[in-house]
Formats: C-alpha cells, sequence, structure tokens
C-alpha cells in the first residue's frame, strides 16, 4: 500500500518528475490493519524502500514510481499499486500514495 498520483506543477520533463521526489520521506501509512509510521527513500529513477513499523517490529517495503503521462504518477509495490500526488501544502511538500480500489494509502512529508 503505498504511491500513485498526480503532481500539480508539470514538470519540464518526465524524468524531472521522478527525480524531483527522491529523497527521504517521513509520515504514516495506513491500511486494513490500522496505521503506521513510515520512513519512505526514493530515489532518483523512482525505486523506493522504506520501513514501516508495526509493532512490535519493522515491516520493508519496497516499489517504483512511474510517469504515466505528464502530470500523472503511478506506483508499484509490495504493498499495492496505486496513484502518487504531490502538492504544497502550507509551505511544505506533502506526498501522498493512494491505493488503487481504496483501503488505505501514505502521506508524507521530505525529513529535514
Amino acid at each position: 500500500m503505498l504511491l500513485a498520483g498526480c503532481v500539480s506543477v508539470p514538470p519540464s520533463s518526465l524524468d524531472d518528475a521522478i527525480a524531483g521526489l527522491a529523497g527521504v520521506w517521513r509520515g504514516r501509512m495506513s491500511g486494513p490493519l490500522g496505521n503506521a509510521p513510515l520512513l519512505l527513500t526514493i530515489r532518483e529513477d523512482g525505486s523506493f524502500q522504506g520501513l514501516l513499523y508495526v509493532e512490535p517490529t519493522y515491516k520493508e517495503i519496497s516499489g517504483a514510481i512511474s510517469v504515466i503521462r505528464p502530470g500523472t504518477l503511478r506506483y508499484e509495490g509490495t504493498d499495492g499499486n496505486g496513484r502518487v500526488t504531490l502538492r504544497e501544502e502550507s509551505g511544505k511538500r506533502v506526498l501522498r500514495f493512494v491505493r488503487d480500489g481504496g483501503g488505505g494509502g501514505a502521506e508524507l512529508t521530505p525529513t529535514k
């Protein structure tokens, strides 16, 4: 259950859309079993790896974000597929993964 969606400002190139997400993101992921803290690292090629803390242990997640067309991103991951959106909210970038068919997703902000 992780990432896919739309970017609010169309990038100059499709590669720039993915590279602009590169970095470490922190937030929460929700699903049928509840919600839990998530730490996610996205590489410039769109691949990602993360740790989801589901008490009392950590679960590794991985996958990749792809550009479908300018302004539309999708993810395929160990916890499902869906769309990825990026928006600016109160001066912060907010990355959201919305699972296909509902049932959860993730909302993350960049770490400092």
